[in-house]
């Protein structure tokens, strides 16, 4: 080798040496820069569960506190000590709470921290002239209208009462009485007993209880960092009847299937969570229905489920933000008790009208707004534009419009059928064809086209009660080959079921008057199967028979809304209660409660078949202050599904 390759190989070495200390000083800086952007992305990015007090199980009752979240998201808050509420229990981790970040919806959360609510009353924006949004309590985020306060609080149960004012996101209220300035209020009571379970009474206010109005869905909430299906079990809903029949249904890439196999009447359901308990609900047998529990339908972003992000937590004047991304709380809905759907075709129903069958055609009766609801099968793909035609006869308004949804229950723009197509020929009493060819994409708002699943077609009311008729409506895709048929081929006479009614959804209401209706509904959390729930079910709607001995007391019977038997002592001078329960497999006794009225507050002890019970164990009691005296409340940790059982409260 010359020394001039020599210098060269040495010159090319000391580059070649340069080159890689450079590089591997920028890579190392890089690498750095990133660990660094990284930890600061992690610390933005904190996923803060949402609070439901301490781990574990707690001594049974209910507790005020604050309940801290995210740091940013407390500061805001213009709050004191106390301002939430924590129900615990003895045989588990799980919980219902009342928190503020939920505008106090109160809420079963499971042991592994799933959250679950019943829903609260809801009211359609359409039906009042002020209101621009969904009206709930939902778009309280501030809780301006929406207080909760502990009633009762001892070792045999729990009472909450939650009141709220409906809102929309503007804080609007519907229905406001122009001459006392009274709008919708809500009051809902919580009686909660040691096994979990207890009574939701519902007592709705309004100046117009003949409009829309919606009682129960079954929503998971989901916690940031989850998705739905992390969650909930693909069998999502297992449902029963009183029999015991049930069945359970499976969401897949549809979402929700229809429940179109529901045992005869069914009136229980079980939410399915991926945990260990299992949020519960009920409500009294339908007289002859077998639709009263319904699917939520729609899936989501990445999800068999369907999830929203608007709410919990989210200051946001939204009512309905599909959710993008775990990052934030989400939830999810399943389903609903008496949002009552008669689906002969596919799944249909109308809100707002009175609707029958007359010469194989639907008769719609309206004095105000209404809407026939359709759902398809499954979601389909409507871009390139549908064509939509339907048959009518003596229509008085040419106010109609159609408004459709993706499968994440995001919505075209309003589209006013009047400036498309055949037009309307008002006041025929014979049938006209309407036909339209409609191009979505000119009216797509936030919905997918490609994943369309339910329509509305929206038609104005009438001072007076008017009746028009619709039949053959079909809606066909211009490009993708779906159509949607629906006629009516039913017998005259049959009567459509209107959907959410107050007195028209077969959850019958326990009271009723000329501004308020009051619904019940019974809950939980449980380990057991769906049909395990039904001798509960029984001893709450056919309770055992309760005989008393002697003059002392008087029985006034079952009281459902606080699932108790209500004894009364005739005097100040209270002697030994005696009764007898009489059980049978369809009045079953399980885990009964007892109200004795003017107790005071004497000592006692209890025996059943002459046996001593074990305070704490075989029974718990407390006492409630009135204005009229002392009550003793009793609840007995027993069963019975056959026999009698003596019991005596003894005084000392």
């Amino acid at each position: 080798m010359t020394i001039t390759m020599q210098l060269q190989k040495v010159v090319l070495d000391v580059q070649y040496t340069l080159v890689y200390s450079i590089s591997k000083i920028i890579f190392t800086a890089l690498i750095m820069t990133l660990v660094v952007s990284s930890s600061m992305y992690a610390q933005e990015k904190k996923i803060h569960k949402l609070p439901s007090g301490p781990e574990g199980p707690g001594e049974f009752g209910a507790y005020y506190a604050r309940l801290e979240y995210d740091p940013v998201w407390d500061k805001d808050w213009r709050i004191g000590d106390h301002p939430d509420i924590v129900v615990r229990f003895e045989d588990g981790a799980h919980k219902f709470v009342f928190w503020r970040g939920t505008s106090y919806i109160p809420s079963w959360v499971s042991e592994n921290g799933i959250w679950y609510t019943n829903e609260f009353v809801e009211r359609r924006d359409v039906h009042s002239s002020n209101t621009t949004s969904i009206v709930e309590p939902m778009s309280d985020k501030q809780c301006r209208y929406s207080q909760v306060r502990i009633i009762e609080n001892n070792d045999a149960r729990v009472v909450v009462h939650w009141r709220y004012a409906p809102v929309d996101v503007t804080y609007e209220h519907p229905f406001i009485d122009q001459e006392t300035g009274w709008f919708d209020w809500v009051d809902e009571y919580y009686t909660i007993y040691p096994n979990a379970k207890g009574v939701r009474k519902i007592t709705a206010h309004s100046s117009n209880l003949t409009k829309w109005m919606e009682f129960q869905e079954a929503i998971v909430i989901n916690q940031p960092g989850t998705l739905p299906h992390e969650n909930i079990q693909n069998e999502a809903i297992s449902i029963a009847n009183m029999a015991g029949e049930h069945i359970t249904y499976v969401w897949d890439e549809n979402g929700a299937p229809f429940f179109d196999k529901n045992p005869s009447r069914a009136n229980i359901f079980k939410v399915n969570l991926k945990s260990k308990w299992h949020p519960f609900a009920l409500v009294s047998q339908p007289k002859a229905f077998d639709n009263l529990i319904t699917p939520y339908r729609g899936t989501g972003k990445n999800s068999f489920f369907n999830w929203w992000d608007h709410w919990p937590v989210s200051q946001d004047a939204s009512d309905g933000r599909g959710a993008e991304s775990a990052d934030r709380p989400s939830h999810s809905s399943l389903g609903h008790i008496a949002l009552a759907i008669d689906p002969p075709v596919d799944s249909w129903g109308t809100y707002g009208y009175h609707t029958v069958i007359r010469n194989k055609a639907l008769q719609w009766t309206a004095t105000d707004w209404g809407a026939l609801d359709l759902m398809f099968k499954k979601p389909e793909n409507l871009k390139g534009g549908i064509t939509l035609s339907f048959d009518y006869a003596n229509l008085w308004t040419s106010d109609i419009k159609l408004i459709m949804y993706d499968r994440a229950s995001e919505i075209t723009k309003d589209i006013e059928l009047k400036k498309l197509g055949t037009g309307f020929k008002l006041h025929n009493k014979g049938f006209n064809t309407y036909t339209a060819d409609i191009m979505l994409e000119d009216y797509q708002g936030d919905a997918n086209l490609e994943s369309m699943y339910e329509i509305y077609l929206e038609i104005a009311g009438s001072e007076n009660p008017k009746t028009f008729s619709l039949d053959n409506l079909r809606l066909a895709s211009k490009t993708h080959g779906f159509v949607y048929d629906l006629d009516f081929n039913k017998p005259d006479g049959t009567m459509i079921e209107s959907l959410n009614l107050p007195d028209k959804a077969q959850w019958e209401p326990y009271a009723k008057t000329k501004n308020s209706v009051t619904k019940l509904m019974l809950h939980g959390m449980t380990t057991g199967t769906v049909e395990d729930l039904v001798p509960f079910a029984r001893s709450w709607e056919h309770p055992a028979t309760l005989l008393l001995s002697g003059n002392d007391f008087i029985n006034e019977g079952y009281d459902p809304t606080e699932m108790a038997y209500v004894l009364k002592a005739e005097s100040d001078q209270t002697s030994t209660v005696a009764l007898t329960l009489k059980a049978s497999a369809a009045n079953p006794v399980i885990d009964p409660a007892f109200i004795v009225k003017h107790w005071g507050d004497k000592p006692f002890h209890i025996k059943l078949n002459g046996n001593a019970l074990e305070n704490g164990k075989d029974y718990r009691f407390g006492y409630r202050k009135t204005l009229q005296g002392t009550d003793l409340i009793l609840w007995l940790d027993m069963e019975r599904t056959n026999g009698e059982d003596q019991i005596a409260i003894e005084p000392f």
